[in-house]
Parts: C-alpha cells; structure tokens; sequence
C-alpha cells in the first residue's frame, strides 16, 4: 500500500471519530489545509507535503507520523491515540497518566478485537429449548 493510501484511510478514520473535525470545512478551519487539498489527500489522488501532513497531526492531536502508520500495524487503535492526546493535556502528573492511558488502550483494544461476540446474549432457556422444539415439529 502506498503512504498516500495510507494517509487517505487514516484521515478518513480520524475524521469519522472525530465529530468536532467529521467535514472538510471543520477540518479547513482547525488545520490551515485548503479544501481541495484536504479533498485530494482524502482520495490519495496527491502526495502530501510534510508541513500539510504537520498540520493535520496536530489537529488531530497526534503526532504527524502516525497518520502514515498502516492501520493493522498500530499497536493501539486510532481512537486510543486520540484518547492519549486528550490525557496528554488533561493528566495531573505522569503516574496518572500512564494507568489512564494503559486502561484506556486495554479497553479499546478489547472492545475491537471482540467484534465476533453478539452484543446481547442469547437466553439460556433458549438453547436449550431449540433441540425440544425441532423434536415437537418433527412429531416425536
């Protein structure tokens, strides 16, 4: 995959998380990058310059390298290094910082690599009822 493809799905990720900055003007605005611009990184239709790449990481609230970080590769999701940013400025010392962070990131690494788990569990009786009732429309 290519850096500007990279960039275009990471900025779409970041921008659908984030409803603050979820349209090319919001994002125009905290940024300084043009619409067109914001518009032809979005479809890797460009290569990006670094200042414009500079910009965008900082109106995310992350570091400008991880906007190029493939998404499978990340040992935390989008969302966690969002939430690391907003604990960055909002932490009252470092210890504190670190088990917000650590708790955080556990949780929604957790939450992602569970999406196979039905979100609302089946009723006990009703697995063992599904044997019961093929047997009674069977006639047995």
């Amino acid at each position: 995959m290519r850096p500007r493809d990279i960039l275009a799905a990471n900025l779409r990720a970041f921008m659908a998380a984030r409803p603050d900055l979820d349209t090319l003007p919001k994002l125009t605005a905290r940024s300084g990058v043009t619409n067109g611009t914001l518009d032809r990184i979005r479809r890797a239709a460009v290569s990006t310059r670094i200042d414009e790449l500079g910009r965008l990481g900082e109106a995310f609230g992350v570091e400008p390298w991880e906007m190029l970080r493939p998404q499978g590769v990340a040992s935390v999701s989008p969302l966690g290094l969002m939430l690391a940013a907003h604990l960055d400025h909002s932490a009252q010392d470092e210890a504190t910082h670190t088990a917000a962070y650590a708790a955080a990131t556990a949780v929604i690494d957790a939450l992602t690599t569970r999406r196979d788990v039905p979100t609302e569990p089946e009723p006990a009786d009703a697995a063992a009822s599904a044997p019961r009732r093929a047997r009674e429309k069977r006639g047995m």
